[in-house]
C-alpha cells in the first residue's frame, strides 16, 4: 500500500550570472518517486492493453484503511464492438450422401425395351457411375444390372462391380493403377467371378478433353462356384480411351484382355465402347449409346462370346 503521508518536496535555489533573482526548482522525495514510477508502470501496462489510465487524487480516509492513498489508478476498457460469432455449420444424415459426391462427375443409367403380340419380351438394364478425376489421381466406381425375358421366362440375367484406382508418379505421365471387379451371371457356370490386378500404366494424352492411357500388370482371378474353382495368376494388359467431341457429344472406350500367366492361351478380352449425346435444352440428361463386348477362352460348357449393346437415358448429378 502507498504510504499516506503528505508528499515533501524541497527546492533550490539557482542563481543566475545575470543577476539575483532565485529560481526555485522542486526536487521529488523518494516517497514521491516512488508514487510516481508506480503510476509509470500502470499506465505502461495499460498502454499494452490498449486500455485509458486516469489518476486521480482520493480523499483520505479518516479511518487509516488502505483505500486511503495520495492518488489511485483507475483503468477502463475500451469498448470494441463484436460481432455475434457465425453459428457452426451443421450437416444432417440425410446430407452426407449428396456431400460425399460433391466433386464426383457421377451418373445413374436406365433403359427399357419390350414388345407384346406374336413376342412377348421383355429387357431392361440400369446402372450407376462415380468418377472422381483430379491432377494426381482418377478413381472410378460402375454398376451394371441387365435382366431380359420372353414369354415370362428368365432369358437373361447378370450384374458387374467394378472399381478402378489410377495415380500419377511424380511429374511424369507414368501412374500406378488397381482394378477390382466382380461378374454375377445366371447363366455362366460359376456363381461368381472375381478379379485382383495392379500395375504400371502411362498416359500418351491427359487433359480436360482428352485422355488416353495404356497400363500393364498382373494379378490373380477367381470363378467361386465353378468345377475350378481356383485363382488363377493372370496378367493384364489394357487401354483407355476418352474425347469430348463437341460440347454435347462424348465418346469413350476402353480394352482389357487378361491372359493366365501359364498359358497365354487362356484368357479373357472385355471391351467397352459408348457415346453420350446431351439433350437439347438440358444440363444433366443425356443419350447413351453402348456395346459391351466380353470373351472367355474358357467358358466350361457355356458360349465363349457375350455382346450386350443398349440405348440408355442417362442422368447426371
Amino acid at each position: 500500500p502507498l504510504s499516506t503521508e503528505p508528499l515533501s518536496t524541497q527546492t533550490v535555489s539557482t542563481k543566475s550570472s545575470d543577476d539575483n533573482d532565485s529560481n526555485p526548482i522542486p526536487l521529488s522525495s523518494p516517497k514521491t518517486r516512488q508514487l510516481a514510477d508506480t503510476s509509470s508502470t500502470t499506465a505502461s501496462a495499460s498502454e499494452t492493453t490498449g486500455d485509458e489510465v486516469h489518476l486521480d487524487p482520493v480523499p483520505q480516509s479518516t479511518s487509516g484503511s488502505d483505500l486511503s492513498s495520495q492518488s489511485y489508478v483507475t483503468t477502463k476498457a475500451q469498448s470494441v464492438s463484436e460481432s455475434a460469432p457465425l453459428e457452426a455449420e451443421v450437416t444432417k444424415w440425410y446430407q452426407y450422401p449428396r456431400a460425399w459426391i460433391k466433386g464426383w462427375d457421377s451418373h445413374a443409367e436406365f433403359g427399357l425395351d419390350g414388345s407384346d403380340g406374336n413376342a412377348n419380351t421383355l429387357a431392361m438394364q440400369a446402372g450407376l457411375e462415380l468418377k472422381r478425376k483430379t491432377e494426381r489421381y482418377t478413381v472410378g466406381v460402375d454398376v451394371n444390372y441387365r435382366q431380359a425375358s420372353s414369354r415370362s421366362i428368365t432369358t437373361e440375367q447378370n450384374g458387374r462391380f467394378n472399381m478402378n484406382f489410377d495415380r500419377l508418379l511424380g511429374d511424369t505421365s507414368w501412374s500406378a493403377f488397381t482394378k477390382h471387379g466382380m461378374e454375377w451371371d445366371k447363366f455362366k457356370p460359376f456363381d461368381l467371378r472375381l478379379n485382383l490386378n495392379g500395375g504400371f500404366g502411362y498416359y500418351w494424352l491427359r487433359s480436360d478433353t482428352s485422355t488416353f492411357a495404356t497400363r500393364f500388370g498382373a494379378g490373380a482371378s477367381r470363378e467361386i462356384g465353378a468345377p475350378m474353382d481356383d485363382w488363377i495368376p493372370e496378367a493384364v494388359f489394357g487401354m483407355e480411351a476418352e474425347r469430348q467431341l463437341t460440347s454435347r457429344q462424348k465418346l469413350k472406350g476402353k480394352l482389357n484382355y487378361f491372359p493366365a500367366w501359364e498359358d497365354f492361351g487362356d484368357y479373357r478380352l472385355v471391351s467397352d465402347l459408348s457415346w453420350e449425346i446431351l439433350l437439347d435444352g438440358s444440363e444433366n440428361l443425356s443419350l447413351k449409346l453402348a456395346a459391351t463386348d466380353r470373351y472367355d477362352s474358357t467358358p466350361q460348357g457355356a458360349k465363349p462370346n457375350d455382346v450386350y449393346y443398349s440405348l440408355l437415358l442417362l442422368y447426371k448429378f
